[in-house]
């Protein structure tokens, strides 16, 4: 097999089935959110899937749960093979996922690799929880400092790249927080990737921004401050510094791809960035960055991927009858 052969199944423009972006996916997108108004907005709605395209496929059991990357992972995202009905064409993503994904993305060997100590990812489940359990809680001197241990002790400004994916309304986006050089003489800039342009920007970003602050107020309260890639003139004044910037993206041409392409839009980032952006650096994006078929080609890595994970998973003896068909 040639080097540059791909190892799962290309893609055509047919099996993704693209149409041409309009008011209408806009409208579909609006019903849908009014059908499930009364759940809540960030809860991960699993809509029924397509006929043809429900059962597990495994031969060697009902139901398979798998732990990616492994069991003993302390982030090790929980998988069942009754997950796999998203990746059937027409279907939403849902977080297991989008979980799995953005746990592959950060393994040495997938692609844009690079150090992965410079990044920091969080899981699908993070924004939610900075939204609805802790703004609330902000007041408690003990709110804040319980809820860092979604990030265990890592200093967020040191890293490069911060991404957080947001799930609302039945819409993924991306929220990628970027710290730049020393040199650069800026603050934080909080990046906002929508590939529908559904999702509220001032609000998401309202949101993150105050959650830097509360962090940036935290470790003004430490006896030792690490070195961080921030001049002191900027650090003192960091709430007044942080700059938000919505991005033009390639959009989606379907109203059920989102997720794929907040998954495309991590991939790609890491392949092209720099090790510190700067504003300058901001020319990369724009609606030509990437062809839509490729984010929404992705369904099928996926799917070959997670079929790969749980063959392992089970010493190659389970036989894959079914599979979403993509």
């Amino acid at each position: 097999m040639s080097s540059s052969r791909r190892p799962w199944p290309d893609f055509s423009p047919s099996d993704v089935a693209p149409s041409r972006r309009s008011s209408h996916i806009c409208r579909r997108r609006s019903e849908l959110v009014a059908v499930f108004h009364r759940l809540d907005a960030d809860d991960d709605v699993r809509l029924p899937s397509k006929p043809g395209h429900g059962g597990c496929g495994l031969n060697c059991c009902e139901e398979t749960t798998i732990y990616y990357p492994s069991r003993d992972d302390p982030e090790a995202v929980e998988i069942r093979n009754s997950d796999m009905e998203c990746l059937a064409p027409r279907s939403y993503l849902s977080s297991p996922i989008m979980n799995f994904y953005i746990r592959y993305l950060q393994k040495p060997t997938s692609p844009g690799t690079r150090k992965r100590c410079d990044y920091h990812f969080f899981n699908t489940f993070f924004y939610k929880k900075l939204k609805q359990d802790v703004f609330n809680k902000f007041g408690k001197e003990t709110s804040f400092s319980k809820f860092r241990r979604w990030w265990k002790g890592v200093n967020i400004f040191e890293k490069a790249y911060i991404f957080l994916p947001i799930h609302e309304s039945l819409h993924w986006s991306l929220i990628i927080i970027c710290i730049p050089n020393k040199e650069d003489e800026s603050g934080p800039i909080i990046l906002h990737l929508d590939s529908l342009g559904l999702h509220n920007s001032n609000s998401i970003c309202r949101d993150v921004k105050r959650f830097l602050i509360e962090e940036w107020k935290f470790l003004r309260q430490e006896d030792v401050l690490p070195e961080l890639p921030i001049p002191d003139n900027i650090w003192d004044k960091l709430s007044q510094r942080i700059d938000e910037k919505v991005i033009e993206v390639p959009q989606q041409r379907n109203e059920y791809d989102c997720g794929l392409f907040v998954l495309f839009f991590m991939e790609r980032f890491l392949l092209e960035a720099p090790e510190r952006l700067k504003k300058k650096d901001l020319d990369m994006f724009g609606k030509q960055w990437f062809n839509p078929e490729e984010a929404s080609g992705l369904r099928r890595k996926i799917s070959y991927l997670l079929k790969e994970v749980f063959k392992n998973a089970n010493g190659g003896s389970c036989e894959l009858d079914w599979w979403p068909l993509l």
